[in-house]
């Protein structure tokens, strides 16, 4: 068998995929990294989300097809781009030996092998356009479980694939489909394989997690935290990929009251101009979401908040996009991403007219990101004297300092808390942390002693 590096690109689902993948991989015999350096093949599980993801996964295709003149015997793509684009890109890479369609993933371990021995007779596999099925990835991930890259004491926990929203601008439900709730059974048995793996926290994903249960009528998602929080060894939950419509106050207070999920509060905004907003076929309004906002902060002013705005979508005006910077500067909010509209082929809103030049958009998402960098340096500079619970996650030797993350960092998407401590700490501890400053976004603090650091 081979040798197998896998590359991920996009997002945290993929993230998940690319482990259920090495978790294939392995169970056939072939060793599997990250490193693609001295890899026999190379697997790159793809993003097709908007055209800045596909351009970085052409880059790096042909960035890691130059390791062919090293040793590299076959390069195979997986994931949303390949389900999206299969003919283009068999056309424009050729360099690729096989493009995977996620209805050929049971076969991945052979296709792999073939392409280290280069005996495939074909370049594309399964049925491009095929919308990924978590019913037979279930069943494949209950025979072999996924391959976890790493021994963080947190892990990605998916839910649920595609989405019912319809927003005019996503290309998800192109690549991904309708929703499709994984069991409750099947999210339980998963947890616990992780948390016996020694994950503490799990961040729970999907393309629209508020929606989980309503098309398999098990329940809905505070159903659900209330199942998982049984399981022993579970210290923390977080919910991420909040379509604001339905958080409600059921479940904002499920999330408060529970003992294991994070006050931490992922909410999908986009835009917050009602005309704007119905032109994206999204629910709500500046005053709706500053509504949630304010609910929220009531209940727990520590709790950390999260959103992302696009800038540019048709139709918006200089003084929508001035709405949107008056209601960032107003909200405070502890994370925000600031994305340009992407005129995505197969949507809605690529056929809408009065279509914002490229250059006009960029510059009200450069003017965003000013604003939005200052809000949220302003927020980490207000929770100055708080203390919190953190997660020991890393230990720098050269600094003599920990970092870590607390109710208010999501992984990889956020910022961290870099911290001191007089005491010997182990990664997977938690401990209370006092901040005494900051350094942008991200939180400076010292461990406050309290005993035995706590481990689950």
């Amino acid at each position: 068998m081979s040798r197998v590096a896998i590359v991920t690109l996009g997002c945290p689902k993929n993230s998940v995929d690319s482990e259920g993948i090495g978790g294939l991989l392995s169970a056939a015999g072939h060793a599997v990294t990250l490193d693609p350096d001295g890899a026999d093949v190379v697997v790159v599980n793809t993003c097709g989300f908007i055209d800045p993801a596909r351009r970085e996964t052409l880059e790096e295709v042909l960035d890691l097809a130059e390791l062919k003149e090293t040793g590299l015997k076959g390069l195979v793509l997986t994931g949303c781009l390949v389900a999206r684009s299969a003919a283009d890109l068999e056309e424009s890479l050729p360099e690729v030996d096989a493009l995977v369609d996620f209805a050929a993933y049971p076969r991945l371990a052979e296709i792999v092998e073939g392409a280290a021995e280069g005996t495939l007779s074909q370049t594309v596999f399964g049925d491009p356009g095929t919308r990924f099925d978590p019913a037979w990835w279930d069943a494949a991930m209950a025979a072999v479980p996924r391959l976890r890259f790493g021994r963080a004491p947190w892990a990605y926990l998916k839910i649920a694939e595609g989405c019912d929203r319809g927003c005019t601008f996503c290309a998800i439900p192109l690549m991904r489909g309708k929703l499709r709730s994984r069991s409750a059974e099947t999210i339980e048995a998963e947890a616990r394989h992780l948390v016996a793996q020694g994950v503490s926290e799990l961040s729970l994903v999907s393309q629209d997690s508020v929606m989980w249960g309503r098309d398999i009528g098990q329940g809905d998602l505070a159903s659900l935290v209330r199942r998982l929080e049984g399981i022993e060894g579970l210290r923390r939950m977080r919910l991420m990929y909040l379509h604001p419509q339905g958080v409600t106050d059921e479940l904002i207070d499920t999330m408060l009251g529970s003992q294991s999920v994070v006050s931490y509060f992922d909410l999908s905004l986009q835009h917050i101009v009602p005309k704007v907003l119905r032109g994206m076929g999204r629910w709500g309004s500046r005053a709706r979401f500053e509504r949630i906002i304010e609910r929220i902060r009531a209940a727990d002013p520590l709790a950390g908040i999260r959103s992302t705005f696009i800038v540019g979508f048709p139709g918006e005006r200089d003084e929508d996009a001035a709405e949107m910077t008056s209601f960032i500067e107003a909200t405070e909010l502890d994370w925000i991403g600031v994305f340009t509209y992407s005129r995505e082929e197969g949507t809605r809103s690529s056929a809408m007219g009065d279509q914002i030049p490229e250059e006009v958009a960029r510059e009200r998402a450069a003017s965003l990101s000013q604003a939005a960098e200052a809000s949220m340096e302003g927020r980490a500079r207000s929770l100055a004297g708080e203390s919190f619970e953190v997660l020991a996650e890393r230990y720098d030797r050269a600094d003599a300092s920990w970092t870590g993350r607390s109710q208010r960092e999501a992984p990889d998407i956020d910022g961290e808390i870099r911290f001191t401590s007089d005491e010997p700490l182990s990664v997977g501890d938690y401990v209370s942390v006092l901040v005494t400053g900051n350094t942008g976004a991200d939180l400076l603090g010292k461990h406050e002693p309290t005993g035995c650091p706590s481990r689950v």
